[in-house]
């Protein structure tokens, strides 16, 4: 079940908002007292939690149901064996690595018969849920939860629970247990954000997607003129991000609904002057786990060599999205500029460098990095890169298609819209000055409304028209 499908649209959604909000409702004799009310809201998000998970396998459910039930017997081992956490943490590890990276594995060994498992939806953050709360136990920062209630919904809370964002438990803890009364400023706010993430993916990431799809097809099999190989590349660079934020935007979104408050996991990431500064702001859960969880184990800042650990975190990052040569590739390629960077942030040469030189840097690198994500291995990123460079071309010398035929109608204005709101609606001082005019004027208001009302629609007629658009982080 998809947020931009229809089921959950005007089925899920509706009925778990209306049981959770019934228990906001009067009852003979006053209110349900507080602790009473979270315990039976926390218990309808459960039980929506796990039936939006069997959707796609209720075969996974066991699996889900087993992780979290494990992970939260472990738990009580901080006060006895803190050895069984790192036991824990290296099981979750190994259910990873099982359904993620086995078939590969023994693949390239060459060892017994290949291995195909069906990874459950979302087990990559699944598992980093479960590590982080190990290993805060582990490390004293956060107390085993005796409630096996709060700690479920942790885990599997829906809108976090395919592609995140990571909440860290301590994060989430209060949430679960002391959340104010919903309202409807929560459900006005987090329709808001969500439809905001639909129109994101629907209308810009979905339909830019098309020609993306059409342009890689081409570059791999007819050859593209050198334009519209790097057309392609642009394309997807804007798909990738609208569809990865709009994802999170409607997560943000549904957990605002439902009173939760989660720290934003984009801002504005293409507005970045160096790769370092790109993960600031791109999937900023993620590099905030790496972060916290392998770069400060390893030494950090202070211990043994701070560019290989540098470069150790950004291999596993490229490990961590999926099994292959080119997703090692990518990671590898953004340590080394990390690592570049960090070597001579404070040369003076560097600093001369004007900004906008160095965000171009910035954002070919990104770009042409984002090509290990959509194709498929070594063979087809030369064949692409030669097409980007001039030196691919068309077997027969015939290109049936060139650039003036993708760089016209809907998909120019999709590029265009795309590339002002990125770099326009990022700047602070642009966004200071709209709230506050927003916050004294009612004609803006009123625009901003009429605005989320024609992407909400534009948005259902396009998901109608449309056939089954997964979000693109799903395969990672």
């Amino acid at each position: 079940m998809l947020f931009n499908s229809l089921i959950f649209l005007f089925v899920f959604l509706p009925t778990v908002l209306m049981a959770y909000y019934f228990c906001e409702i009067k009852i003979p004799g006053g209110k349900l007292c507080p602790r009473i009310r979270l315990e039976l809201q926390n218990i309808i998000l459960v039980i929506f939690s796990l039936s939006f998970f069997a959707w796609a396998n209720v075969d996974h459910v066991k699996v889900l149901i087993s992780l979290i039930l494990l992970n939260y017997i472990i738990g009580f081992s901080k006060h006895e064996c803190k050895t069984v956490l790192l036991a824990g943490v290296a099981y979750n590890l190994y259910i990873l690595v099982k359904y993620k990276y086995l078939s590969l594995i023994l693949s390239t060994l060459k060892i017994g018969d290949s291995v195909s498992l069906l990874a459950p939806l979302g087990i990559s953050f699944i598992i980093f849920h479960c590590i982080s709360y190990l290993m805060d136990l582990y490390l004293d920062k956060e107390e085993p939860e005796h409630s096996l209630l709060c700690f479920t919904l942790y885990i599997a809370f829906f809108p976090k629970l395919i592609q995140g964002p990571i909440i860290k438990y301590r994060d989430m803890r209060e949430q679960l247990k002391y959340r104010s009364r919903v309202s409807s400023d929560n459900l006005l706010n987090g329709a808001e954000r969500f439809i905001i993430g639909l129109g994101k993916k629907v209308l810009i990431a979905d339909l830019l997607g098309e020609t993306v799809s059409q342009i890689f097809n081409l570059a791999l099999g007819w050859g593209v003129d050198v334009p519209t190989a790097w057309i392609g590349c642009l394309a997807y660079t804007i798909q990738i991000y609208m569809d990865f934020s709009g994802y999170s935007d409607m997560a943000l979104g549904l957990g605002t609904m439902f009173g939760f408050h989660f720290e934003e996991n984009f801002n504005f990431p293409y507005r970045s002057k160096s790769i370092t500064e790109f993960w600031r702001r791109w999937h900023i859960s993620l590099g905030s786990w790496f972060r916290e969880y392998l770069y400060i184990p390893l030494g950090g800042n202070r211990r043994g060599n701070v560019y290989i650990n540098l470069f150790l975190v950004f291999l596993a990052t490229g490990i961590w999205h999926g099994a292959g040569l080119l997703f090692l590739l990518w990671g590898a390629g953004h340590g080394l500029c990390v690592v570049f960077e960090r070597r001579v942030r404070g040369a003076a040469w560097y600093r001369k460098i004007p900004g906008m030189f160095k965000w171009a840097a910035t954002m070919l690198l990104v770009s042409i990095g984002w090509l290990t994500f959509r194709l498929s291995d070594m063979e087809q990123m030369r064949l692409y890169l030669s097409a980007m460079t001039g030196a691919g071309g068309s077997a027969s010398g015939y290109l049936p298609y060139t650039w003036p035929y993708f760089l016209h109608g809907r998909p120019l204005f999709l590029m265009a819209f795309s590339i002002l709101g990125i770099l326009v609606l990022g700047n602070e001082t642009l966004q200071e000055r709209y709230n506050d005019k927003a916050s004294r004027s009612s004609g803006i208001q009123v625009m901003k409304y009429l605005f989320l009302i024609m992407v909400w629609v534009l948005s259902f007629v396009t998901i109608v028209a449309t056939e089954y658009s997964p979000f693109i982080y799903f395969q990672f």
